[in-house]
């Protein structure tokens, strides 16, 4: 009797501790498809698959995120590599745990349109103009700047206009701007209501030869006290961009649901260049970058940022 008693027990036990038990963790994005592979893991069961119950948290302003990391309103953050530096050098730990998108010599999926008429073809050329962007000091924003100075143009020189993504079509339609900033589906909507062109491919130009301009995001606490869903995110990661490559057009329809796109636009935007791996190279342009145009001090290092 006491075997048996014995047994049942460890069948119950066993039972209510299954080996592929999971962690809740609230996954923050914004707007954009360079989270497509979080919405894929989800949708696909690859985040349960590796440990992961997880939920999704659209959040519209990327400066918000650290907020709310820290807060532990979220556990895991898409965010961009600057707002990760600023909100580092402002007493922060976040660091890097996974990229995101980034950007190589071809293939541009966003960047910067010049409103018709405004006979901008050159980066002298947005010296005195209104430029709309995503967010001051956001990933864009920074990276244009950079490019002007790279181009011997002194980016303090243009206005710069902060503008929700979703909203630079009106705002350039109505003369509110000469160019803007954009990124998919966004840019592709400008183009293709030939509101905008681009006079230069200028993500294309600053890539060295790949840059990262959206990664994913913990807590240091967090990353010490669950190791294991640092690596299982990493999993999910990898295994959604390989499901992607197979399965564009299903994992373009979850555009649908966590972006609101028109099933229309979410089938033929273009997506960006995915990737679940950062460089220290990589992170460190960015800490150059900031430092260059003078927006941070340059004291949080690689090694602060970009966890291992």
């Amino acid at each position: 009797m006491r075997l048996l008693i014995g047994a049942v027990l460890a069948a119950a036990i066993t039972a209510a501790s299954p080996a592929g038990a999971q962690t809740k963790v609230t996954i923050g994005y914004g707007p954009g498809n360079p989270w497509m592979t979080a919405f894929v893991a989800k949708d696909k069961g690859i985040f349960a698959k590796h440990g992961i119950d997880a939920t999704l948290q659209f959040i519209a302003v990327g400066s918000n995120q650290p907020a709310a990391l820290m807060a532990d309103a979220i556990q895991i953050s898409g965010m961009n590599p600057s707002i990760v530096l600023f909100a580092d050098e402002g007493g922060a730990d976040i660091q890097v745990i996974a990229g995101a998108n980034g950007q190589s010599k071809t293939g541009s999926t966003g960047g910067v349109l010049a409103r018709e008429g405004s006979n901008i073809r050159l980066p002298a050329d947005f010296t005195g103009k209104k430029v709309a962007v995503p967010g001051l000091n956001s990933a864009l924003h920074i990276a244009f700047m950079k490019w002007l100075k790279d181009k011997g143009v002194d980016p303090n020189r243009t206005t710069y206009i902060e503008t929700p993504i979703n909203q630079m079509l009106d705002v350039m339609r109505n003369g509110q701007v000469d160019a803007a900033v954009a990124a998919a589906p966004f840019f592709d909507q400008i183009v293709n209501t030939k509101v905008g062109y681009r006079p230069a491919d200028f993500l294309g130009d600053l890539a060295d030869p790949f840059t990262i301009y959206s990664v994913w995001t913990m807590r240091k606490g967090y990353i010490a006290a669950h190791p294991e869903i640092v690596q299982g995110f990493r999993a999910s990661i990898r295994e959604a961009m390989e499901y992607i490559k197979a399965n564009e057009a299903e994992a373009r329809k979850t555009q649908i649901t966590y972006l609101k796109l028109p099933e229309p636009v979410a089938m033929n935007v273009k997506l960006v260049e995915f990737t679940a791996e950062m460089t220290s190279a990589q992170m460190q342009w960015w800490i150059d970058a900031c430092k260059e145009l003078g927006l941070t001090k340059g004291t949080a290092t690689v090694a602060d940022v970009l966890a291992k």
